[in-house]
C-alpha cells in the first residue's frame, strides 16, 4: 500500500482490456476484439486526466485502480494500455465475488479502512468523466455522507460516503433502479444523499451513438484516446452538430 497522500481517495473499477474478457455486450454487436481495443482507451483517457501529479506533496485526491478478476497483474496491463503504470496509486483487487454490490462495498471499505476520510468509487466505461465532476462531489460529501451519480439507464456511474456505512450490498445491479435502491437504503439509514450530474456510459452498442455526439463537439478532447479509438475502429459517423444536443441531454450541472 502506498503513503496516503491526501484525506480523499478515487478508485476507478475496471477489467484487462482482453477481447472477451470485458464490454462482452457491446463486443456482441461490434466484436470482441474491436470492443476491447476500445475500452483500452477509455483506460488510457481516464488514466491521463484522473491520475494525481507524482510531484504534488499535497494532491487533491489519491487515487486507485481497482481491478476484476482479483489475480491479474493489473498494473502490468495498465502499462501495457496506456505506456504507464505510476507507482504513486494504490492497486486493489477486487474481492472474488460475482456479486458487484459485494465488491462495491468492499472497496468503499477498504478506503475508509485505508484512513481516507471521503472516498469515490467510479466506473471505467463513461471515459468523458471529468476531474471537476469528482472534485466537486468530494466537496458535496463535506456536508453529505453519499454522494451518487446516476447514468441515463438508471444505473450509476460514480458513488462516494464521508467513511463508511453499508448502503450497497444487497442492491440489484445492472437495473433501471439501481440508483434509486441506493439512494432508498441510504436514506433509510438516515444518511444525507447528494448527487452528481447525470451522465452516460457505454454496455452496449447504441450507446456508441451518444458517445460519438458527446465527444464530436470539441472534435475529441474530451477523451481524445477514446476519439481516436472510434476513428481508426471505423465506429464514427456523426458530425458536430448532434454533438452538442447529446451533451445537453447526458450531461446535467450540480
Amino acid at each position: 500500500m502506498i503513503e496516503r497522500r491526501s484525506d480523499c481517495l478515487v478508485m476507478i473499477a475496471a477489467r484487462a482490456p482482453h477481447a472477451g474478457a470485458t464490454k462482452t455486450r457491446l463486443g456482441r454487436a461490434i466484436g470482441m476484439e474491436r470492443a476491447a481495443k476500445l475500452y483500452s482507451a477509455f483506460l488510457r483517457d481516464l488514466a491521463a486526466r484522473l491520475t494525481p501529479d507524482v510531484d504534488d506533496g499535497n494532491p487533491e485526491y489519491d487515487l486507485a485502480w481497482t481491478h476484476s478478476p482479483p489475480d491479474i497483474d493489473f498494473r502490468d496491463e495498465l502499462r501495457q494500455a496506456t505506456g504507464k503504470a505510476p507507482e504513486h496509486v494504490h492497486y486493489v483487487p477486487q474481492i472474488d465475488d460475482e456479486d458487484w454490490s459485494a465488491r462495491q462495498s468492499a472497496l468503499l471499505e477498504w478506503g475508509s479502512n485505508g484512513g481516507y476520510a471521503r472516498t469515490l468509487l467510479i466506473a471505467s466505461d463513461s471515459p468523458q468523466i471529468e476531474r471537476e465532476v469528482l472534485l466537486r462531489a468530494f466537496e458535496a460529501l463535506v456536508e453529505s455522507d453519499v454522494v451518487i451519480g446516476r447514468v441515463l439507464d438508471g444505473g450509476y456511474y460514480l458513488i462516494g460516503q464521508r467513511g463508511f456505512q453499508e448502503i450497497v450490498q444487497g442492491v440489484e445491479m445492472s437495473t433501471a433502479s439501481a440508483a434509486d435502491g441506493v439512494i432508498d437504503h441510504a436514506r433509510a439509514l438516515g444518511l444525507r444523499v447528494a448527487e452528481a450530474p447525470e451522465t452516460f456510459d457505454v454496455d452496449v452498442e447504441d450507446d456508441l451513438e451518444r458517445l460519438r455526439e458527446h465527444l464530436a463537439i470539441d472534435d475529441g478532447q474530451a477523451a481524445p484516446s477514446t476519439w481516436r479509438a472510434l476513428r481508426d475502429l471505423g465506429l464514427i459517423s456523426v458530425g458536430p452538430d448532434r454533438g452538442v444536443r447529446a451533451r445537453h441531454d447526458g450531461q446535467r450541472n450540480w
